[in-house]
């Protein structure tokens, strides 16, 4: 090797050490090699303390979306931090009760990153949502409409052992098993985003990309995905997207959480319509303002289940609110309406 090379690139990257190492107070780069990662006490990736998330968290993918919701907040966020693997965190209050915003990026590895680090600075129950935007495969799962992940989701993979000479099942392993939500935080999401939103309750599958996993071919790779779109719908699948799985396997498995996830369809992948970017916005304030309601109306983890006569009559009567767009005995003319994937149930008045 030159030698002159290998001094410029030594130097360089001691030029990046001596930048990490101004941003660190302590002297290793993190500690508990075994556990999570923590530096100066905040978590290696997600970057937060304890005291500073709530028990109550929204999760979103992008920047922006944050904002918007932030936006709808109390007051501006009393509690703010970008960390250097880019997770946000906001913190403040939604009708006076705390709660956390926190963008988790794109893919199930950012995801359980964000679960996993925000669990351990969280004492307690703890309750997350997502909101999401998703492709469509559902026929009633049209753009800007809303679909709430009731049934909870399946996990589709590219099979790194197949050649992907064909279009072969073998290309693509879809999970056997569902995640699923919490069955009374997803009811009430659902009825929340109906007050305002369009919503389909559907089954969602999680792929581990946008592209291959979701069948989008690109004559540049031989992919063998020509039949993904097909094996999920005969799945009765609504909804495709790359996170919720993770957030519903982690928490159906996690020390006293809490999970239920939606997201807005911006174009569905059977008819190829796509959302405006305007519409989109306007239904991903509204679908905000109903997601930060549900997770501030969580009852905590202690509260008792009612007794089962009881728990009988208040289903029955809240999936006929949900079905006519009512939360909570409203009785306002609804903005919204629920459809049920693939069932062709909709609310009474045709809507």
């Amino acid at each position: 090797m030159n030698s002159h090379i290998r001094t410029a690139g030594f130097a360089a990257v001691d030029a990046i050490a001596a930048t990490v190492n101004m941003q660190r107070r302590s002297s290793q780069y993190y500690d508990n090699t075994n556990g999570v990662p923590l530096e100066d006490g905040r978590t290696h990736h997600v970057g937060v303390a304890k005291g500073e998330v709530a028990n109550r968290i929204v999760l979103v993918g992008s920047s922006s979306r944050a904002a918007t919701l932030c936006s709808l907040l109390d007051g501006a966020p009393q509690f703010s931090i970008k960390s250097h693997r880019g997770f946000e965190t906001y913190t403040g209050t939604f009708q006076g009760t705390p709660v956390s915003i926190v963008t988790t990026g794109m893919g199930g590895p950012m995801m359980d990153f964000a679960v996993r680090e925000l669990r351990h600075v969280v004492d307690g129950d703890l309750v997350l949502v997502r909101l999401g935007s998703c492709g469509g495969l559902a026929e009633e799962a049209v753009p800007g409409v809303v679909v709430a992940n009731t049934p909870g989701s399946v996990r589709i993979a590219r099979n790194f052992d197949a050649d992907f000479s064909d279009h072969d099942d073998s290309n693509y392993v879809i999970s056997q098993r569902r995640a699923a939500p919490d069955a009374a935080l997803a009811r009430l999401l659902a009825a929340e985003l109906a007050r305002d939103c369009d919503v389909v309750e559907g089954l969602n599958a999680s792929a581990d990309s946008f592209y291959d996993a979701q069948g989008r071919v690109d004559a540049n790779f031989r992919d063998g995905n020509g039949n993904v779109l097909e094996r999920l719908r005969a799945l009765g699948v609504a909804s495709v997207e790359m996170e919720s799985f993770y957030l519903l396997h982690l928490a159906a498995h996690g020390a006293n959480m809490r999970a239920a996830t939606c997201a807005i369809v911006a174009a569905n992948r059977g008819t190829g319509a796509v959302v405006e970017k305007d519409a989109f916005e306007a239904v991903e304030s509204k679908a905000g303002r109903a997601v930060l309601r549900a997770v501030v109306a969580a009852p905590p983890a202690d509260v008792p289940p009612p007794a089962p006569a009881l728990a009988e009559v208040g289903s029955a009567l809240r999936a006929m609110q949900i079905r006519l767009g009512m939360s909570k005995g409203m009785l306002a003319e609804p903005q919204g309406r629920i459809i049920y994937a693939n069932t062709k149930r909709t609310r009474p008045d045709g809507r």
